[in-house]
């Protein structure tokens, strides 16, 4: 009934605000996410794959959680659907933590704890946003709680269910591969330090009691390193091989592992890490039990193994080193285990009010450590730290800084655990589910507080431009494919878009190295000028191009098509036919004073004559006019463009044979150094060439 109440109450607190939720927040990460699971959907096959290929993102299970949505609804009805039930996915670790507490304790009230502090947090407010941290969170609890199982109460069967459940928390999130190290590390410090017998004794019964689960391992490292001879390993881990490359201790770990440990301690209120840390290093010393001491090395192992890990990712692969605590937030169930069985164990109160206020003396100096106003918030990947605004205005309050509030903070919480800690028997099960409601309390504070400020009026703001989200999706029959040609000269925020909302959209096209502002699987294109084709597609049906594209301009079959600025949904004919293509202009619409640019216009059976309509602008920093010719086989037309003006239309009739194809060569003189290094002339800003007749060429 506690679990149901939990899942129930925290669930449908962060539904209230995920469900509203119109857009996304994190690109590409939720892109994946909903392509992966229209992929299920569609094949029900768990390869991942991503434009019809294989897509090496190996963190499967949120998108088959989301797959049938996505089979039965549009994409924006699947994504408001993922929306509602991931709130309920994160508070679903209540139950794995409950049962987890009960495994240590047999104490419903320290289980009972467990599920409110797993529940009620700051992080529900990941809810938001389509990631993998919804499904991975309750799935890392439950690999816990069966590890500890496995360790407590050895048998074979609990092997295998141990080593299934670290297989599913790493196709939840390929991030905790971790948990295969801790396995192995936690049960021999349980076997070698809970028995009496001798260290060889101990040793030998360590293996005989888990012969299944250390074979795997033995198999597990025998491929690893065939694999690693290979120079197969990272296949492992698939898109993470990256991270485990290079210097895993980078500059500055140490310092940045302790700011990351500090977002998640005060995330969590303070409290249950130090009764965590006071009751783990008691336990591990002086053992109440098989299944407690498990437990206790399982937490003494996986925090700090955890927490360089992460904040070896973090220093070394994103932007400024950004503390990201959503990859961190996975330690919130074991503390709370960890809380409610200091809360109700008896045993050695003076000596763990001891341990738990030496805690909180180098907890107080660590916490000093951290910036609490000085970083950028960024709610979907520190939701911890996006609560930081509200500490500096209490601070402030107090004419504190936030550094020494904290400190003080923490120095209060550790004198209130050690009180805790050393209160009478009776009345221990009672204040010990008060003190977790207290702290739910504060965590569903905190959630709420990043919702209201960050996460709603980010999320909720629709998108002028966009009147249907799947607009792509209502105007191509069912069945057809959709292919992307992105461009830069429009915003990745358009190309990201389409393909987010519309599943329809299949493949991607790289025109000759240019941008798919995704780093998903695209098929290699050209602009084949002699033939007039744009080559490399494979049977798409429809194209969505950029209505300024300077590179190229389709032949059209029919007149079904939809526009929304600045893109163009086009119908191409078979073969991909162009009516006209350029050379020299780069992918973003620039010429270069070395090279003369050249319009090419094809005739595709019939001469026609089109009337070439551009408009040309200069960059701000050139120190002169830029001049230009535009030159045909029968007219001319030349002038200059101001430095960072642009050009009225300038109009040239070009006559075009039915076969072959007619040039405009474009000459300029004069340049701008822009600021990213390029010498530049003049900007295609349009180029537009409608048919005006028929003429003889």
């Amino acid at each position: 009934m506690v679990v149901v109440a939990c899942v129930v109450v925290a669930g449908t607190f962060a539904a209230y605000y995920s469900a509203r939720v119109i857009t996304w927040a994190v690109m590409t990460d939720e892109l994946q996410t909903t392509k992966l699971a229209t992929s299920i959907a569609e094949t029900g096959s768990l390869v991942p794959r991503i434009h019809g290929a294989y897509y090496a993102a190996l963190s499967q299970l949120y998108p088959l959680l989301l797959a049938p949505f996505y089979a039965l609804f549009t994409a924006p009805a699947a994504a408001t659907a993922a929306h509602v039930l991931n709130p309920f996915l994160l508070a679903s670790a209540a139950w794995p933590a409950y049962l987890l507490g009960r495994s240590v304790t047999g104490s419903r009230a320290a289980a009972t704890v467990a599920a409110l502090l797993s529940a009620f947090t700051p992080w529900l407010v990941l809810s938001t946003a389509l990631l993998t941290e919804n499904a991975a969170y309750p799935a890392f609890v439950w690999a816990i709680f069966l590890c500890q199982r496995a360790i407590a109460e050895p048998s074979q069967k609990r092997d295998v269910v141990a080593l299934a459940a670290l297989l599913l928390a790493f196709i939840a999130r390929t991030q905790l591969f971790v948990l295969a190290f801790v396995l192995p590390l936690a049960l021999l410090g349980h076997e070698l330090t809970f028995s009496a017998l001798e260290f060889r004794q101990r040793w030998r019964r360590a293996i005989a009691s888990h012969r299944v689960l250390f074979s795997v391992y033995a198999v597990a490292t025998l491929a690893a390193g065939a694999l690693a001879a290979a120079g197969l390993l990272g296949a492992v881990v698939g898109n993470y091989a990256v991270p485990f490359r290079g210097d895993l201790l980078p500059a500055g770990i140490w310092h940045s592992a302790a700011v990351h440990l500090d977002y998640v301690v005060i995330g969590g209120g303070i409290l249950p890490f130090l009764l965590a840390v006071s009751w783990a290093v008691s336990t591990a010393v002086r053992p109440a039990g098989k299944s407690s001491h498990a437990f206790a090395w399982l937490l003494l192992i996986l925090v700090p193994l955890l927490t360089v890990e992460v904040s070896s990712f973090d220093l070394r692969f994103t932007p400024n080193a950004f503390v990201q605590d959503r990859y961190l937030f996975y330690l919130t169930p074991l503390l709370a285990v960890a809380t409610g069985a200091t809360l109700v164990r008896r045993e050695l109160a003076w000596a763990r009010a001891v341990v738990v206020l030496g805690a909180g003396a180098v907890s107080a100096w660590l916490v000093g450590l951290a910036s609490y106003g000085k970083q950028p918030v960024i709610f979907w990947a520190s939701p911890a730290a996006a609560f930081h605004p509200a500490i500096v205005t209490a601070a402030g309050w107090l004419h504190l800084s936030p550094d020494w509030f904290v400190r003080a903070t923490v120095l209060v919480v550790a004198a209130l655990a050690a009180a805790l800690i050393i209160w009478p028997r009776r009345a221990r099960a009672r204040l010990a589910v008060s003190a977790a409601i207290a702290l739910a309390g504060f965590g569903t504070f905190e959630a709420a507080y990043v919702f209201e400020r960050f996460a709603e009026p980010a999320l909720t703001e629709v998108r002028p431009h966009l009147d249907r989200r799947d607009w792509i999706d209502a105007a191509v029959p069912s069945g057809s494919t959709v292919a992307l040609v992105p461009s830069p000269l429009e915003s990745a925020t358009y190309w990201w878009e389409a393909e987010y909302w519309n599943k329809d959209v299949t493949q991607a096209l790289r025109i000759d190295d240019g941008p798919t502002f995704t780093p998903f699987p695209a098929d290699d294109g050209t602009v084949d000028v002699s033939a007039g084709k744009l080559l490399g597609l494979h049977g798409a049906d429809y194209l969505l191009v950029a209505r300024n594209e300077a590179r190229f301009h389709l032949v059209e079959a029919g007149v079904r098509r939809a526009d929304v600025t600045p893109l163009r949904l086009v119908r191409p004919t078979r073969g991909y036919r162009l009516e006209w293509s350029s050379q020299g202009v780069s992918a973003d619409g620039w010429t270069t004073p070395d090279e003369d640019a050249r319009l090419r216009f094809y005739g595709n059976g019939q001469p026609l004559r089109r009337t070439l309509i551009v408009v040309l602008s200069a960059a701000k920093e050139a120190p002169k006019p830029i001049g230009f010719t535009l030159e045909g086989s029968t007219a001319v037309q030349r002038g200059t463009v101001d430095p960072g003006g642009a050009r009225p239309p300038v109009e040239l009739s070009v006559c075009v044979p039915a076969t072959g194809h007619a040039d405009v060569v474009m000459r300029t003189s004069g340049s701008a150094r822009v600021p990213d290094g390029r010498v530049l002339a003049l900007h295609f800003d349009r180029i537009d060439a409608p048919a005006d007749g028929k003429c003889q060429a």
